[in-house]
Protein backbone atom coordinates (compact mmCIF):
# COMPACT_ATOMS: atom_id res chain seq x y z
CA UNK A 1 0.00 0.00 0.00
CA UNK A 2 1.05 3.49 -0.29
CA UNK A 3 1.56 4.02 3.82
CA UNK A 4 3.60 1.11 3.80
CA UNK A 5 5.61 2.52 0.84
CA UNK A 6 5.81 5.31 2.77
CA UNK A 7 7.07 4.20 6.14
CA UNK A 8 9.69 1.82 4.29
CA UNK A 9 11.19 5.02 2.88
CA UNK A 10 10.78 6.68 6.31
CA UNK A 11 13.05 3.87 8.20
CA UNK A 12 15.79 3.52 4.92
CA UNK A 13 16.06 7.86 5.91
CA UNK A 14 16.46 6.91 9.46
CA UNK A 15 19.03 4.71 8.82
CA UNK A 16 21.12 6.71 6.46
CA UNK A 17 20.47 9.77 8.95
CA UNK A 18 22.41 7.68 11.59
CA UNK A 19 24.92 7.37 9.33
CA UNK A 20 24.78 11.24 8.45
CA UNK A 21 23.91 10.60 4.98
CA UNK A 22 21.91 13.95 3.69
CA UNK A 23 19.17 12.69 1.38
CA UNK A 24 16.54 14.35 -0.90
CA UNK A 25 14.27 12.78 1.34
CA UNK A 26 15.39 14.47 4.52
CA UNK A 27 15.12 18.18 2.57
CA UNK A 28 11.40 17.12 1.60
CA UNK A 29 10.72 16.04 5.52
CA UNK A 30 11.89 19.27 5.99
CA UNK A 31 9.74 21.36 4.12
CA UNK A 32 6.94 18.96 5.47
CA UNK A 33 8.24 20.17 8.69
CA UNK A 34 8.33 23.84 8.47
CA UNK A 35 4.23 23.70 6.64
CA UNK A 36 3.05 22.06 9.65
CA UNK A 37 5.09 24.63 12.22
CA UNK A 38 3.53 27.46 10.16
CA UNK A 39 0.00 25.75 10.18
CA UNK A 40 0.64 25.79 14.19
CA UNK A 41 2.38 28.93 14.69
CA UNK A 42 0.19 31.29 17.04
CA UNK A 43 1.53 34.34 15.99
CA UNK A 44 2.41 36.07 12.23
CA UNK A 45 6.07 36.50 12.51
CA UNK A 46 7.24 33.02 13.74
CA UNK A 47 4.63 31.23 10.60
CA UNK A 48 6.75 33.96 8.30
CA UNK A 49 10.22 32.82 9.98
CA UNK A 50 9.48 28.76 9.21
CA UNK A 51 7.76 30.01 5.58
CA UNK A 52 11.03 31.57 4.46
CA UNK A 53 13.12 28.98 5.53
CA UNK A 54 11.47 26.57 3.32
CA UNK A 55 13.12 27.71 -0.06
CA UNK A 56 16.29 26.75 1.47
CA UNK A 57 15.24 23.15 1.88
CA UNK A 58 14.06 23.12 -1.90
CA UNK A 59 17.26 24.12 -3.47
CA UNK A 60 18.98 21.30 -1.91
CA UNK A 61 16.48 18.77 -3.76
CA UNK A 62 17.85 18.14 -7.50
CA UNK A 63 16.07 19.34 -10.12
CA UNK A 64 13.07 17.24 -11.34
CA UNK A 65 13.70 14.73 -8.69
CA UNK A 66 10.60 16.24 -6.31
CA UNK A 67 7.98 14.80 -8.81
CA UNK A 68 9.57 11.67 -8.11
CA UNK A 69 8.72 11.39 -4.15
CA UNK A 70 5.48 11.47 -2.48
CA UNK A 71 3.94 15.01 -2.22
CA UNK A 72 4.11 17.33 0.50
CA UNK A 73 1.11 18.84 2.44
CA UNK A 74 0.17 22.31 1.88
CA UNK A 75 2.68 22.71 -1.59
CA UNK A 76 1.64 23.60 -4.42
CA UNK A 77 4.29 22.05 -7.24
CA UNK A 78 3.93 21.68 -11.17
CA UNK A 79 6.58 21.21 -13.79
CA UNK A 80 6.26 23.28 -16.61
CA UNK A 81 4.74 21.13 -19.83
CA UNK A 82 6.88 22.80 -22.41
CA UNK A 83 10.13 23.52 -20.27
CA UNK A 84 12.64 22.20 -18.20
CA UNK A 85 11.48 24.28 -15.29
CA UNK A 86 9.23 23.43 -12.21
CA UNK A 87 7.40 25.69 -9.81
CA UNK A 88 6.87 25.58 -5.82
CA UNK A 89 4.29 27.46 -3.89
CA UNK A 90 2.92 27.75 -0.78
CA UNK A 91 0.93 30.31 1.21
CA UNK A 92 1.01 31.71 5.11
CA UNK A 93 -2.22 33.04 6.47
CA UNK A 94 -1.80 36.14 8.22
CA UNK A 95 -3.69 38.08 10.89
CA UNK A 96 -4.32 40.57 8.24
CA UNK A 97 -3.98 38.91 4.87
CA UNK A 98 -1.73 36.14 3.11
CA UNK A 99 2.23 36.09 2.50
CA UNK A 100 2.10 34.11 -1.00
CA UNK A 101 5.57 32.56 -1.48
CA UNK A 102 6.29 31.52 -5.29
CA UNK A 103 9.89 29.69 -5.97
CA UNK A 104 10.29 29.27 -9.90
CA UNK A 105 13.50 26.84 -10.79
CA UNK A 106 15.11 26.32 -14.09
CA UNK A 107 16.91 23.10 -15.09
CA UNK A 108 19.72 25.00 -17.38
CA UNK A 109 21.92 26.58 -15.34
CA UNK A 110 20.45 25.79 -12.36
CA UNK A 111 18.62 29.11 -12.27
CA UNK A 112 15.57 30.17 -9.47
CA UNK A 113 13.73 32.95 -9.22
CA UNK A 114 11.68 33.65 -5.98
CA UNK A 115 8.67 35.79 -5.38
CA UNK A 116 7.36 36.57 -1.61
CA UNK A 117 4.37 39.15 -1.65
CA UNK A 118 2.00 39.89 0.49
CA UNK A 119 -2.14 39.89 0.23
CA UNK A 120 -4.01 42.56 1.92
CA UNK A 121 -6.87 44.30 1.29
CA UNK A 122 -4.93 47.45 1.51
CA UNK A 123 -2.78 46.20 -1.32
CA UNK A 124 -2.81 48.60 -4.92
CA UNK A 125 -1.12 45.32 -6.52
CA UNK A 126 -2.67 42.18 -5.61
CA UNK A 127 -0.18 39.43 -5.29
CA UNK A 128 -0.74 36.37 -6.30
CA UNK A 129 -0.34 32.48 -6.11
CA UNK A 130 0.77 30.55 -9.35
CA UNK A 131 -0.25 26.97 -9.94
CA UNK A 132 0.89 26.59 -13.70
CA UNK A 133 3.36 28.36 -16.03
CA UNK A 134 3.73 27.72 -19.94
CA UNK A 135 6.28 28.85 -21.66
CA UNK A 136 6.26 30.78 -25.11
CA UNK A 137 8.20 32.76 -27.81
CA UNK A 138 7.61 36.04 -29.52
CA UNK A 139 10.42 37.64 -31.38
CA UNK A 140 12.48 35.24 -30.50
CA UNK A 141 12.39 36.26 -27.15
CA UNK A 142 11.11 33.34 -24.25
CA UNK A 143 7.99 34.31 -22.35
CA UNK A 144 5.90 32.54 -19.69
CA UNK A 145 2.15 32.48 -19.21
CA UNK A 146 1.28 32.76 -15.93
CA UNK A 147 -1.87 31.44 -14.12
CA UNK A 148 -2.53 32.32 -10.85
CA UNK A 149 -5.07 32.81 -7.52
CA UNK A 150 -6.09 35.03 -4.82
CA UNK A 151 -8.77 35.68 -2.25
CA UNK A 152 -10.55 39.02 -1.32
CA UNK A 153 -12.58 39.34 1.65
CA UNK A 154 -15.55 38.50 -0.43
CA UNK A 155 -14.63 36.72 -3.56
CA UNK A 156 -11.83 34.84 -4.96
CA UNK A 157 -9.80 36.02 -8.49
CA UNK A 158 -7.67 34.37 -10.67
CA UNK A 159 -5.48 35.68 -13.42
CA UNK A 160 -3.50 35.01 -16.58
CA UNK A 161 0.16 36.86 -16.69
CA UNK A 162 2.33 37.37 -19.27
CA UNK A 163 6.01 37.59 -17.84
CA UNK A 164 9.49 37.13 -18.34
CA UNK A 165 12.62 35.43 -16.07
CA UNK A 166 15.31 38.16 -17.13
CA UNK A 167 18.88 37.03 -16.73
CA UNK A 168 19.48 39.17 -13.38
CA UNK A 169 17.18 37.09 -11.44
CA UNK A 170 14.14 39.11 -11.79
CA UNK A 171 10.82 38.79 -13.59
CA UNK A 172 9.08 41.34 -15.39
CA UNK A 173 5.16 41.52 -16.30
CA UNK A 174 4.44 44.40 -18.75
CA UNK A 175 4.82 42.32 -21.97
CA UNK A 176 1.27 43.07 -23.56
CA UNK A 177 1.36 39.21 -25.90
CA UNK A 178 -2.59 39.02 -24.82
CA UNK A 179 -5.00 39.99 -27.69
CA UNK A 180 -8.79 40.78 -27.90
CA UNK A 181 -9.53 42.16 -31.26
CA UNK A 182 -8.03 45.68 -31.15
CA UNK A 183 -6.93 45.57 -27.77
CA UNK A 184 -3.31 44.63 -26.29
CA UNK A 185 -3.00 43.58 -22.64
CA UNK A 186 -0.47 41.68 -20.27
CA UNK A 187 -2.37 40.09 -17.84
CA UNK A 188 -6.74 38.80 -18.11
CA UNK A 189 -8.06 38.91 -14.21
CA UNK A 190 -11.51 37.11 -13.47
CA UNK A 191 -13.07 37.82 -9.85
CA UNK A 192 -16.19 35.40 -8.80
CA UNK A 193 -18.02 34.18 -5.50
CA UNK A 194 -15.93 33.27 -2.67
CA UNK A 195 -17.61 29.63 -2.16
CA UNK A 196 -17.33 29.33 -5.53
CA UNK A 197 -15.43 27.47 -8.24
CA UNK A 198 -13.73 28.70 -11.74
CA UNK A 199 -11.89 26.72 -14.61
CA UNK A 200 -8.63 28.38 -15.64
CA UNK A 201 -6.35 26.05 -17.14
CA UNK A 202 -3.76 24.45 -19.76
CA UNK A 203 -5.02 22.49 -22.60
CA UNK A 204 -3.55 21.37 -26.01
CA UNK A 205 -0.08 21.07 -24.64
CA UNK A 206 0.53 24.71 -23.91
CA UNK A 207 -1.28 26.01 -27.17
CA UNK A 208 -4.70 26.83 -25.46
CA UNK A 209 -5.79 28.67 -21.89
CA UNK A 210 -9.02 27.39 -21.37
CA UNK A 211 -11.55 29.11 -18.77
CA UNK A 212 -15.00 29.40 -17.44
CA UNK A 213 -17.43 32.42 -18.71
CA UNK A 214 -18.68 34.34 -15.35
CA UNK A 215 -22.05 35.81 -15.10
CA UNK A 216 -23.75 37.37 -12.21
CA UNK A 217 -26.40 34.77 -10.99
CA UNK A 218 -28.58 37.36 -11.36
CA UNK A 219 -28.75 40.43 -13.99
CA UNK A 220 -29.49 42.61 -10.48
CA UNK A 221 -26.50 41.80 -9.65
CA UNK A 222 -24.16 43.00 -12.50
CA UNK A 223 -21.07 44.23 -11.62
CA UNK A 224 -20.66 42.76 -8.17
CA UNK A 225 -18.45 40.10 -9.16
CA UNK A 226 -19.05 38.31 -5.75
CA UNK A 227 -21.96 37.39 -7.05
CA UNK A 228 -20.44 36.01 -10.32
CA UNK A 229 -19.85 31.98 -11.10
CA UNK A 230 -19.36 29.91 -14.65
CA UNK A 231 -22.72 29.78 -16.77
CA UNK A 232 -21.69 26.68 -18.52
CA UNK A 233 -19.97 28.28 -21.30
CA UNK A 234 -16.31 28.64 -21.83
CA UNK A 235 -13.23 30.95 -23.37
CA UNK A 236 -9.87 30.77 -23.97
CA UNK A 237 -6.98 32.37 -25.30
CA UNK A 238 -5.26 30.29 -28.00
CA UNK A 239 -1.37 30.74 -28.80
CA UNK A 240 -1.43 31.98 -32.64
CA UNK A 241 1.25 33.73 -33.98
CA UNK A 242 3.33 33.97 -31.23
CA UNK A 243 1.12 36.03 -29.14
CA UNK A 244 -2.44 34.97 -27.25
CA UNK A 245 -5.89 35.47 -28.73
CA UNK A 246 -8.92 35.97 -27.14
CA UNK A 247 -11.69 33.57 -28.11
CA UNK A 248 -15.51 33.49 -26.84
CA UNK A 249 -17.85 30.29 -26.72
CA UNK A 250 -15.47 27.69 -26.94
CA UNK A 251 -15.82 23.98 -27.09
CA UNK A 252 -14.47 22.85 -23.56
Amino acid sequence: TDKDSDMAWRIILFFLGLCGVETVFGQTDSVAVRLQQVKLAENDSVRLKYADEISGYLEKIPYGQYAQLPAVQFLGYRKCVNDDAELFSWTVPLQQGQMFYNWFRFKEGNRSYYLKSLSTAECERPAWLYYDFIRFENQKTVYFVLLGWNRTRNSNRKIVQICRFQPDGSISFDHKLMRRKNSRSASLSFEYALDGSMMLKQDKKGKRIIFDHLAPIDKKYEGYYMFYGPDASYDALLLKGEEWWYQENVKQ
